[in-house]
């Protein structure tokens, strides 16, 4: 899967932007603050729908703007060719639409564009809460599956109303019975999310083990666990329903729910050394570097083609070895890199200069 073309109407600081990618290397490098990054969050948006870096959609309008934005990106698979354009009105809506069909769902989205995003500020993946490590479970296997994006939409919106419960009926004699209204949706979309990040994690501790092997030269090995409650995954639903029952008198004294998918994490261990709590950050950073690694070798398992990577200047704070093996794990996928200048490692693709002007010219 590649990138052919990407065009830009008042998308964040980029005016007017149309630039054709090659299926390899591309890089745009230019000073900072010039829309690099906004570049590739265009990208990011086509493939999950919204911004990796803004929550609001009205925040993507080029600022002082009196017209919309808007992103097409036209991609194309071993099998086929897609165009995905998205509109932001200046009243902040979103419409998307798919090869010229508009979508009123966000999940038909998904799969159209594959992709991985890898920045700087990623080291969250292993050292920040577990809310981090759960976007990154979710992102990915939301990308792959439809049922699985539906299902954890699902959960979060009935996991707010049994929260709004406790908050407004704690101590009221009517309290089980408001939440038993909640149990069935709740035990529906977790008997979905659970399972598919224990397998998600199960099939990327394969990878990871292999790349983290390559990266610290046989030094270290590394492990991952998925974190989440203990239920008889043969019974799910009588299980999952018996856990929400021994925590009520704990979910009624604080006035929310303490069980359930939004508790997951990813233990994740080198040397046996848990390296969320007392791992160096030299560490951190060489795990973070095998889990995005191991992510492309599963999208490609489970896709059945590579997906394409977005690098967000990530190779200078790479130390040669590790810069070294992720160039060498990379080939063969389609990669934009932003960058502050062209490294090394990865000339020979095509190049994009973005000056101060924020204009994007190609110079290879």
């Amino acid at each position: 899967m590649h990138i052919e073309r990407v065009q830009l109407k008042n998308f964040l600081s980029h005016d007017n932007v149309d630039i054709e990618l090659c299926p390899g290397i591309n890089v745009v490098y230019g000073a900072n603050a010039v829309g690099k990054t906004n570049l590739l969050d265009s990208m990011y948006l086509s493939a999950v729908g919204r911004s990796y870096k803004y929550s609001r959609d009205k925040d993507l309008i080029a600022w002082e703007s009196k017209e919309e934005a808007s992103v097409i990106v036209d991609v194309k698979n071993r099998f086929t060719s897609n165009q995905v354009k998205i509109q932001i009105g200046l009243d902040g809506k979103k419409r998307i639409s798919i090869n010229d069909f508009k979508i009123n769902r966000i999940g038909e989205l998904m799969g159209t564009v594959n992709l991985i995003m890898f920045h700087p500020d990623e080291l969250k993946l292993v050292k920040d809460s577990p809310s981090e490590r759960r976007r990154f479970m979710d992102i990915s296997i939301c990308q792959q599956s439809k049922k699985y994006f539906y299902a954890l939409l699902r959960y979060e919106k009935v996991l707010e109303q049994r929260n709004n419960i406790l908050k407004k009926y704690r101590g009221m004699p009517l309290l089980k019975t408001f939440l038993n209204a909640t149990t069935q949706e709740l035990v529906r979309a977790a008997e979905t999310i659970m399972p598919a990040r224990r397998d998600f994690v199960e099939k990327m501790l394969v990878y990871a083990k292999e790349q983290h092997k390559i990266i610290t030269q046989g030094e270290e090995v590394l492990d991952l666990v998925y974190e989440g409650e203990r239920v008889d995954y043969n019974d799910f639903a009588a299980s999952y329903e018996a856990l929400l029952e021994r925590s009520f008198d704990n979910d009624e004294r604080l006035g929310f729910t303490g069980v359930g998918p939004h508790r997951d994490d990813i233990k994740i261990t080198s040397n046996s050394v848990d390296i969320r709590k007392f791992g160096s950050q030299g560490q951190q950073r060489s795990a973070v570097l095998s889990l995005k690694l191991a992510e492309i070798k599963l999208h490609e398992s489970q896709i059945g083609e590579k997906p394409i990577l977005l690098l967000d200047d990530v190779l200078a704070e790479l130390d040669v070895n590790r810069c070294n093996a992720f160039c060498s794990a990379i080939q063969g996928i389609q990669t934009i890199v932003a960058s502050t200048d062209i490294p090394i490692n990865l000339e020979g693709g095509r190049i994009f200069n973005i000056g101060k002007d924020k204009k994007i010219v190609r110079v290879k």
